[in-house]
């Protein structure tokens, strides 16, 4: 049997009201699930005008190198609003009716290789062999009711897309919710030499703490699981399942280890507790993807936080005076946006209210949140329990410290370590 490719009712409304207001060359990201045997197409969100005053572009093939890195720089920003298991699957477009075949294969070409380029820069783990190495595009045509479907393969991008059969689905169903919460304590040393790129270097930094996460061991209830077994067996309704996650040093190949003796001006400690959930569709979701799925959000939450610090103090030019510094990181906010109950989330500064989460889910997500919606409980808890990511660090004098927690990033940044 061939794959099946669903439309949630969500999606198929959202682009039809689209096309409805006539606005012809409008572009946006997909976003769902993708399995080896379906992809599940929950959301789309169009591309943000860079000019409230502006339209869409008559013809996208006319788009210049700014308006895909446009279009890829929203595709970045919503990626970072994606819980476990939910990824940008692809991009869509209604189509003017004098669009030629070639010219929207090649637009469609450009758009989705800029995408994925721009989403994978943030990520800290790799796809595995057996999940499918596709992006979608959905066309909308402005002159007739018709939507096609077609796929490119992101391993070959120059190889020519398949037009691909999908159905509607109303995806309304509850999807199984994995959740944990992970402690997290990384030193990243900064060479002396290296210093002037910190924020760049402390990013790197990261690789080793996500190889180790991926390695880890899991509990699941206080219990080991054989992975292929079906996370939520024995369980009549979908309820929210609670795993543990169990690190040690990560494996190192002998080949791939090169002694360096290198004077440390600086040093970066992320410390702190987060947060993190996934969500699968169907009752066969086996505990091996639940797994994998978490502990990419993991990755994910993490990188995302500490890359936020990062800009933050780029813009305010190093912030905090001196040669430490500590930095709290956002709290991360979740929103059920969909009858499913998949929630995406946002990430807000503790100067940061309800208005600025809704003003940035309406510019990145075209969505109208709606205050009551918002789950803020879950990481201001873990801080008034006295999660502290300072709590027992000693800083010497010169020693730089970025910590990372709840949504807390100690920054520490000092002289030798």
């Amino acid at each position: 049997m061939g794959k099946t490719y669903l439309i949630g009712e969500y999606s198929e409304k959202y682009l039809k009201k689209l096309k409805g207001e006539e606005r012809y060359g409008t572009t946006g990201v997909l976003l769902g699930q993708a399995t080896p045997s379906k992809t599940y197409i929950i959301f789309a969100a169009r591309t943000p005008l860079k000019d409230e005053a502006e339209l869409p572009p008559d013809n996208p093939d006319e788009m210049n190198a700014s308006d895909i890195e446009w279009m890829a720089e929203h595709a970045r920003q919503v990626s970072r609003m994606l819980p476990g298991g939910i990824l940008v699957l692809g991009i869509f477009l209604i189509r003017p009716a004098k669009m030629s075949k070639e010219e929207a294969q090649d637009i469609f070409r450009k758009l989705t290789n800029a995408v994925e380029s721009a989403v994978a820069k943030e990520r800290l783990w790799n796809f595995a062999e057996d999940e499918p190495p596709e992006r979608i595009v959905l066309q909308i045509y402005a002159d007739s009711k018709k939507m096609k479907l077609r796929i490119f393969d992101i391993h070959n991008p120059q190889t020519p897309p398949k037009l691909i059969d999908y159905k509607s689905s109303s995806l309304t169903s509850a999807w199984q919710l994995v959740e944990a919460t992970i402690n997290v304590d990384i030193h990243i040393p900064v060479a002396a030499t290296a210093e002037n790129q910190l924020e760049k270097n402390s990013l790197k930094g990261l690789n080793v703490w996500a190889k180790q996460m991926m390695q880890s061991n899991y509990l699941i209830g206080g219990y080991y699981k054989d992975a292929e077994s079906i996370i939520g067996e024995g369980s009549k309704k979908k309820t929210p399942v609670e795993i543990q996650f169990l690190t040690s040093p990560p494996e190192i190949s002998p080949d791939d280890t090169v002694a360096v003796i290198e004077s440390c001006g600086s040093g970066i400690y992320v410390k702190g507790t987060v947060r993190c959930r996934a969500y699968l569709h169907g009752s066969k979701a086996k505990v091996k993807d639940a797994i994998q799925s978490l502990k990419r959000d993991v990755l994910n939450t993490v990188y995302v936080r500490c890359e936020m610090v990062c800009e933050d103090r780029i813009v305010n030019k190093g912030g905090d005076a001196g040669d430490s510094a500590t930095h709290r990181a956002p709290h991360r906010v979740f929103a059920s946006t969909l009858p499913s109950g998949v929630a995406f989330c946002d990430y807000g500064f503790s100067d940061e209210g309800s208005k600025d989460l809704e003003e940035r889910y309406k510019e990145l997500l075209d969505y109208d949140l709606h205050p009551a919606q918002l789950e803020r409980v879950e990481e201001t808890m873990l801080e008034e329990m006295g999660v502290s990511p300072t709590k027992g660090m000693a800083a010497a004098a010169g020693v730089g410290v970025i910590a990372i927690a709840v949504s807390v990033i100690v920054y520490f940044i000092a002289g030798s370590v």
